[in-house]
């Protein structure tokens, strides 16, 4: 079986507070046996998006740059492959993206957030925008085969609110979803159901890291943490402190995820030809 871990810290402005956050709980992780660990959405730094800031452009760096470097060096260190958010510069453009490390440091993928909210500060109440930091993503929906057996997508955090871009994870051989996240307490109610809808209707299992506590530097918000593993049955397995810095594990069965992808007919009864209207 593989061993993954989902990890939640609080972010810092300092990305050298966040890659101890990084180093110490991929430590505890490899320490418990985990395979691969996920960290929440925009790990190299705070969660910018409550205030349109152009100060907070500072905080983003490029995929070689420092915080990326060094959790490319923890994953060779700690012997196990990372999933890595962090606030992406490529030349005049910022996307909100995750790079995945093998247990050699090895790249392997990375993912830029498809779906950029709009309206964020009509839903959270306050004058911030995604839009104002983030591009839309254009890598598509990569999925990667990991040395753990098993086959790797991602979306981030709003993505998991709309069925389409874990289906195309899905339908591009994804059997594991990482889906890092920052989430305040305004989305609780919908935090496992999404979650778990996402597992079942694609049947996989789902890693969702949550930010946890309130950033220092940042918006005074409160992440409320409770990261999460699902297995394909849409059951938790998993499920990380409501207000600490924390990282939980769960085994994935993949003799499990076989037998119900030949029960659940899920993929096999699609009917791609009636679904016209999804193109509009």
């Amino acid at each position: 079986m593989a061993r993954v871990a989902v990890a939640q810290f609080s972010g810092n402005v300092d990305w050298r507070e966040n890659i101890a956050a990084v180093r110490r709980l991929a430590q505890r992780a490899a320490g418990a046996g985990a395979d691969l660990v996920c960290f929440h959405e925009v790990a190299s730094t705070i969660y910018p998006a409550f205030t349109n800031d152009p100060e907070f452009f500072r905080l983003a760096e490029p995929e070689d740059g420092p915080s990326v470097t060094e959790a490319r060096t923890i994953a060779r260190e700690a012997g196990l492959s990372l999933v890595y958010p962090f606030f992406e510069r490529e030349g005049d453009h910022f996307y909100n993206s995750a790079v995945v490390f093998g247990r050699d440091g090895g790249r392997l993928s990375k993912y830029r957030k498809n779906t950029i909210p709009r309206g964020l500060g009509r839903l959270v109440g306050t004058s911030g925008s995604e839009e104002y930091y983030f591009r839309p993503g254009d890598l598509g929906f990569p999925v990667v085969q990991t040395d753990l057996g098993v086959k790797l997508g991602l979306n981030i955090c709003y993505d998991r609110n709309l069925p389409e871009p874990a289906r195309c994870a899905a339908l591009n051989g994804a059997e594991l979803l990482c889906v890092p996240v920052t989430s305040t307490q305004r989305a609780r109610s919908r935090w496992e159901m999404l979650l778990c809808a996402r597992a079942v209707e694609n049947v996989m299992y789902v890693a969702a890291p949550n930010r946890v506590g309130v950033d220092q530097g940042g918006a005074e918000e409160f992440y409320f943490g409770e990261s999460l593993i699902i297995n394909p049955r849409g059951e938790v397995v998993a499920h990380a402190s409501a207000t600490e810095e924390d990282v939980v594990w769960a085994d994935l069965d993949l003799d499990l995820l076989e037998r119900l992808r030949k029960n659940w007919l899920f993929f096999a009864d699609r009917r791609p030809d009636q679904y016209t209207a999804i193109r509009r």
